[in-house]
């Protein structure tokens, strides 16, 4: 079957049902799948190993320590999914390089409660796109995913309002907002990204990293009133985009 073609600036709305579909798919097109699989392959399993193992020996109590095994144990699950995707695709995603969140080893239980709550949130916005995605693979894996995606930052939200019982840990788990939030927002690429844009052409997201970062940021600030946190400082490199906390 000859390839299909999406004329420039036209969004592509038909479905690619499974990975055997992929070969009647434009080079672009099966380019970007590979893209964004590979990312999420090694991503996946990178946050496991920098951050959710190293949490069960932080975690305070057996009953966390259970919550903080469950949530490992589904971020290596998260990265098995996408690697056997990957692997049916013939996608090597061993040699990507990972983020650079996972260049700061969790040293602290608060880190630990910041990071589920402010990282993994990045991480559902991402999957909101992917679950409407053009390819059927990666909506599914999406959909599967979500749910244990949204459990990881309500377990973030727990690890935060049992902190913040004590005033005396106000200072810290804001030290560590302050510290984290910018790698969030680099979670989201480039606001001039060709691939994003290649991405929503062919339907495979919906909005532009822009516009995801913005809602991130929205999102964040929301976490920040509901627990009366003072937001962390927006990096000057992004403020060109109209980035800010709501007052």
């Amino acid at each position: 079957m000859a390839e299909l073609h999406t004329p420039e600036g036209e969004v592509f709305t038909g479905n690619v049902p499974d990975v055997a579909a992929l070969s009647e798919m434009p080079e672009e097109y099966r380019q970007a799948v590979a893209k964004i699989v590979r990312s999420h392959a090694i991503n996946e399993l990178t946050g496991a190993e920098t951050f959710d193992e190293p949490a069960i020996r932080l975690a305070p109590t057996p009953r966390l320590k259970w919550l903080v095994s469950r949530a490992t144990m589904e971020e290596y699950g998260h990265h098995v999914l996408f690697a056997r995707l990957a692997e049916a695709m013939g996608v090597e995603w061993k040699s990507k390089k990972p983020l650079t969140l996972f260049d700061y080893p969790l040293k602290t239980w608060v880190e630990y409660g910041v990071l589920k709550a402010i990282g993994d949130l990045a991480e559902i916005i991402q999957l909101e796109d992917l679950e409407n995605s053009t390819f059927y693979p990666l909506r599914r894996l999406a959909v599967k995913t979500m749910p244990e995606e949204r459990f990881h930052v309500g377990l973030g939200e727990e690890i935060l309002r049992e902190l913040l019982k004590d005033p005396a840990n106000r200072p810290a788990v804001e030290e560590a907002l302050e510290r984290m939030f910018p790698a969030g927002l680099a979670f989201f690429g480039s606001a001039h990204s060709e691939n994003s844009r290649k991405f929503i052409r062919w339907g495979l997201k919906r909005r532009s990293n822009e516009a995801m970062r913005k809602e991130y940021v929205r999102r964040v600030g929301e976490l920040c009133r509901k627990y009366g946190l003072k937001p962390p400082t927006i990096p000057e490199q992004y403020q060109e985009e109209g980035l800010a906390f709501a007052s």
